[in-house]
C-alpha cells in the first residue's frame, strides 16, 4: 500500500523550537485566538501567551500539527477548526487534555498525517526494525527522502526534530526535567508510553506495542474511518489495518490479538456501521458509507464520554 507522498511536499522537520508539546499550549492559544485571530502575527504574541519568544512559535507549531486551528489561506490570521473548538471550548471534550482519549487523539494527528511532521509520520509508520538510536532514524529518514527525490533538512535540523519527538514521549529524566522545567511532564504524549529506551542500552529506543488499555475503542473505529476515507475505500483487509501506513495498528501500536479483539467490537461501537468478516480465510472490515456526514465526531464523542 502506498503512503502518497504526493501530497506532502515540502517535507517539515521544524517549527518547534526544540520544545515538546505541553498540555496547556493548545487551550491558551485556542482562548486567545478566540478573541485575537490574528495572534501569532502580532510582535507581542508571546507576551499574550505568557511564554518566551521561541516557545510562542513553537505553540502555534503544535496548534497547526495537532489540527486545533490552521492559518487561513489568504490573510494574517489563525482559524479554529471544527476538531479544536469542540476539544477545548470550555464545554468542550477535553479542554485541557487530561484524558488518555485525547493523548490518542493527538498521537493519531501528529502520527498519521505526513504533511503534519514528518518524523512522526515515518518513526510510527515506515520505520525498519524494532530498534533504533537517534543518528539510525536519521539515516534511514534521509535514505526516503532521497529515495523519493524530496528536499533533504540539514543533519543538525534532523536530529533536533527526532530529539523533540523523543522528549514528547520517553519519560524524561531528572537532568532534563531541571533543564526544561517541571510543565515538560504535561506533554499529554508522555503518557502513552509509546517510546522507551532499551534497557541497558543508553540512547537506544523501540517503540511499545500491546494491548493500549486506555485507548477507546471508540478512538480505534474513528482511525479506520478516517483511512478509509483517505483510500477512498469501503472494505479493508485486516493485514492493512495491522501493518500499513496510517493504519490503527501502526500508529497506535496494537498488537495483532488486541486489534482483531477491537474489530469484533465494531459493529457494535459505529452503531451497525461497520463490522469485521472472515470469510473463506479472508479477513477484513467493511464501511457501509464512510462519506456519511458527522460519523467521525460521533465516534470521537462516545471516545471522551466514556472517559468523563
Amino acid at each position: 500500500m502506498s503512503d502518497a507522498l504526493s501530497i506532502i511536499t515540502p517535507l517539515t522537520f521544524s517549527g518547534h523550537e526544540t520544545f515538546a508539546l505541553r498540555s496547556t499550549w493548545l487551550k491558551k492559544a485556542f482562548d486567545l485566538l478566540i478573541e485575537t485571530p490574528d495572534l501569532f502575527f502580532q510582535e507581542d504574541s508571546f507576551v499574550r501567551l505568557g511564554v518566551g519568544k521561541n516557545m510562542a512559535q513553537s505553540i502555534r507549531y503544535w496548534g497547526r500539527v495537532c489540527g486545533v486551528f490552521e492559518r487561513a489561506p489568504d490573510e494574517p490570521r489563525h482559524v479554529i477548526t471544527d476538531l479544536g473548538r469542540k476539544l477545548l471550548s470550555d464545554d468542550g471534550w477535553d479542554p485541557f487534555l487530561t484524558t488518555p482519549a485525547a493523548s490518542w487523539l493527538l498521537h493519531w494527528n501528529i502520527a498519521a498525517r505526513p504533511e503534519a511532521a514528518f518524523t512522526w509520520y515515518y518513526t510510527f509508520n515506515l520505520l525498519k526494525g524494532g530498534e533504533w538510536t537517534i543518528d539510525g532514524l536519521a539515516q534511514q529518514i534521509r535514505g526516503y527522502i532521497r529515495a523519493h527525490n524530496l528536499r533533504e533538512p540539514s543533519d543538525v535540523t534532523l536530529k533536533r526534530d527526532i530529539t523533540c519527538m523523543l522528549d514528547c514521549y520517553r519519560q524524561p529524566g531528572e537532568n532534563y526535567i531541571q533543564q526544561q522545567g517541571e510543565d515538560v511532564l504535561l506533554c499529554p504524549l508522555t503518557r502513552l508510553g509509546l517510546i522507551q529506551e532499551i534497557p541497558g542500552q543508553r540512547g537506544s529506543y523501540y517503540l511499545v506495542s500491546g494491548e493500549q488499555e486506555s485507548l477507546p475503542d471508540a478512538l480505534v473505529a474513528y482511525a479506520i474511518l478516517s483511512m478509509l476515507q483517505v483510500l477512498g475505500r469501503q472494505t479493508i483487509a485486516f493485514s492493512d489495518l495491522a501493518y500499513a501506513p496510517r493504519s490503527p495498528g501502526r500508529i497506535f501500536r496494537l498488537e495483532e490479538d488486541a486489534l482483531l479483539r477491537r474489530l469484533h467490537r465494531l459493529d457494535e461501537i459505529t452503531g451497525g456501521r461497520a463490522y469485521y468478516t472472515d470469510q473463506a480465510g479472508i479477513r477484513q472490515i467493511a464501511w457501509l458509507n464512510v462519506n456519511e456526514p458527522g460519523v467521525a465526531d460521533v465516534l470521537l464523542e462516545q471516545a471522551f464520554s466514556n472517559e468523563l
